[in-house]
């Protein structure tokens, strides 16, 4: 532990309420985006931006002017409460390195993301591109969302209660490497279904389990995509019990322990909402339940990513709270490792 004596501030509470609405509301914003495209409502504002059908506030009689002029003024909104929080953070935290990763991932997906939509009005992107802006989109909410956590995560440490979030400690090399490995899978899963939806092939399986009546009907046109999609379904589930029964043998590493049993059950709901989906041909209620498990899915996914990540330089600074002791001793404990 260093010797430095850098005051380390307590999260106020209109910081960690920050952090709050700036998680949800990015969460917010990909689910409108993702109503947006799968209603078809994108060119609600026509070829015009910023104007929306030339002008500041436009005419609200059409489903999708609405739509698409809420999506766009959602972005803005909770954009710019997002990118406050992550200046804010890198303002008063940037001694830690969680801090300054998170802050830099979400502000800077944020701009990709919100540049990617704008070329989107003014030209026709292709399924690639779309699947794109939907990953960046991901990684902006998720790097909004984990730093929140980790603010949260500081404070509760700077106060002494243990029992609850707690910072991260030194994890195995074979950990790690699962977690990060099935985080690369995850997304790699995620492009893809993302990919066959702007497609047009997510209905080319009309049934569930089975493929039109078919164990495998092989891997061509539309149908071959959508049966990828399922099989990258299928060894998510594998990894995701993998996964369980590694992180509980680790009974000093009660946060991934409890996380790898909310990475299985977000898999099953997942796998459980994307039968419901295929089922009902693709009508909008099934699609958001199916994005919104995906979006859990991923941010808890992502929590045990930071969870194992190398400790450097986070437990040298001094956290100076009503328990500096306590987390003291909390993060000496978390540099003898895993049991």
């Amino acid at each position: 532990m260093s010797t430095r004596t850098e005051d380390i501030r307590l999260p106020s509470g209109i910081l960690k309420a920050l952090a709050v609405v700036a998680s949800v509301g990015m969460l917010i914003v990909n689910l409108v985006g993702f109503l947006d495209t799968e209603t078809g409502s994108a060119l609600g504002c026509g070829r015009d931006w910023p104007l929306c059908n030339g002008a500041v506030i436009p005419s609200l009689s059409n489903t999708h002017v609405v739509i698409e002029f809420a999506h766009r003024m959602l972005v803005g909104g909770f954009a710019l409460v997002a990118v406050v929080f992550c200046v804010w953070a890198l303002v008063l935290y940037r001694k830690f390195v969680e801090v300054k990763v998170l802050a830099w991932l979400g502000i800077g997906f944020i701009v990709v993301q919100s540049a990617l939509g704008a070329l989107a009005v003014v030209f026709v992107n292709p399924p690639t591109v779309l699947a794109l802006h939907l990953g960046f989109g991901m990684l902006a909410m998720v790097g909004t969302t984990l730093l929140a956590v980790f603010i949260f995560q500081l404070s509760a440490s700077m106060r002494g209660r243990t029992s609850g979030l707690t910072l991260r400690r030194e994890a195995s090399p074979a950990t790690r490497t699962l977690v990060v490995g099935t985080w690369i899978y995850t997304y790699m899963a995620i492009y893809w279904g993302s990919y066959v939806a702007f497609r047009g092939a997510g209905e080319a399986c009309t049934t569930w389990p089975l493929c039109n009546g078919k164990f495998f009907p092989g891997f061509g046109g539309a149908v071959g995509l959508d049966v990828i999609h399922r099989l990258f379904a299928v060894g998510l589930v594998v990894l995701s019990v993998w996964l369980l029964f590694h992180l509980r043998a680790m009974r000093r590493r009660p946060d991934l322990a409890r996380g790898g049993v909310w990475f299985l059950i977000v898999v099953l709901g997942q796998v459980a909402s994307g039968a419901n989906l295929a089922l009902s041909r693709l009508t909008t209620g099934p699609y958001m339940l199916h994005i919104a498990t995906l979006m859990l899915l991923f941010t808890v996914l992502s929590y045990l990513g930071m969870q194992v990540m190398p400790i450097g330089r986070t437990g040298e600074v001094p956290l100076r709270g009503a328990s500096q002791s306590a987390s003291a001793s909390a993060r000496g404990d978390g540099l003898m490792g895993e049991s």
